[in-house]
């Protein structure tokens, strides 16, 4: 993942963290882009709990990943955190209602609780994006779309996240930038695109197409999909096609050069590709996340280290 063409001689390091719908990821990471081998981590997270439980899901791998690198010598210079928005980002206040999951932690202030619970230093930066804006960000940064300088990313998972970003800065306004740049929220039949282009569609749609009653998940459909389930094929099919058609104005507005997607649900886009891109219909690249389980860490720990550089140079 780390740039071979230049390798800082003493890197830095960070602790990143991708808060998710049902999961949290986190790792020490240094400003090569490498993962210090054996600090990443996965817990679940319940996302519907009270702020307590919440709070102390957000807690345990900070403090967790800091014994590690004070046991390995290594001085961490900033929390980078990517989590679901709206978000008070520069007070790290989320602001999340409407969505069944952490409503239970509106508007408090994850900056001071952090500080607090962590016994950190006054000074400690802690830095906080939408994880979407995370995801795209690593993948500037290590992944699929490197190189490229108007970047577009899409993830796939408990909802629908996306991000829109100039060089390696992200932008919420512009030609082609959706409120809040989440094309998630535009209008789609009844409701918003989020509500059909997620987890929580993609199930609803099967259980229409099939009279599936019983419990079941997007994995379960990929897999009945890849064993030739109409009902499962025509789903994602349909998801292909409805999200391409979706991200089409915004790419041309934006004058998008790379569309990106990741997300959980992006390990099926093979499912779904062809009709993507066919409905898509433009002559720009529409790749998978090279770094699914990644990104969102990845781009956490970058904002560390561009708002680090801004401030020691600016």
């Amino acid at each position: 993942m780390a740039d071979m063409k230049y390798r800082e001689k003493n890197p830095r390091h960070v602790i990143a963290l991708d808060i998710g719908g049902t999961s949290i990821r986190a790792a020490i990471v240094n400003s090569r882009g490498e993962i210090l081998c054996g600090s990443f981590l996965s817990f679940p997270v319940n996302s519907r709990g009270a702020a307590r439980e919440i709070l102390t899901s957000f807690v345990k791998p900070v403090h967790r990943l800091l014994a590690l690198a004070q046991n390995n010598n290594i001085t961490i210079i900033g929390l980078g955190i990517g989590m679901p928005g709206p978000l008070d980002a520069e007070k790290g206040v989320p602001l999340i209602r409407g969505v069944d999951k952490y409503e239970s932690i509106y508007g408090l202030s994850l900056h001071d609780h952090l500080h607090f619970e962590l016994k950190l230093l006054p000074n400690f930066p802690i830095y906080f994006e939408i994880d979407a804006w995370s995801f795209v960000r690593g993948e500037i940064w290590q992944g699929a779309a490197r190189g490229f300088k108007r970047v577009i990313g899409i993830t796939l998972g408990t909802g629908m996240g996306s991000g829109f970003f100039v060089g390696d800065k992200a932008v919420d306004t512009g030609a082609g930038v959706p409120a809040l740049a989440w094309i998630g929220g535009v209008p789609f039949e009844d409701g918003i695109l989020d509500d059909r282009i997620s987890r929580r569609g993609i199930i609803k749609r099967y259980q229409q197409l099939s009279e599936h009653s019983q419990a079941i998940d997007v994995k379960e459909i990929a897999h009945l999909a890849d064993y030739g389930d109409h009902s499962a094929k025509m789903v994602f099919h349909e998801t292909g096609e409805i999200l391409g058609r979706a991200i089409r104005p915004h790419a041309e507005q934006f004058n998008a050069d790379c569309i990106v997607i990741g997300g959980q649900i992006a390990r099926s886009i093979h499912l779904f590709e062809s009709t993507l891109r066919q409905s898509f219909g433009l002559n720009i690249p529409v790749m998978k996340a090279q770094h699914i389980d990644n990104s969102a860490v990845l781009g956490a720990a970058k904002l560390v280290f561009g708002e680090a550089r801004l401030k020691t140079t600016g």
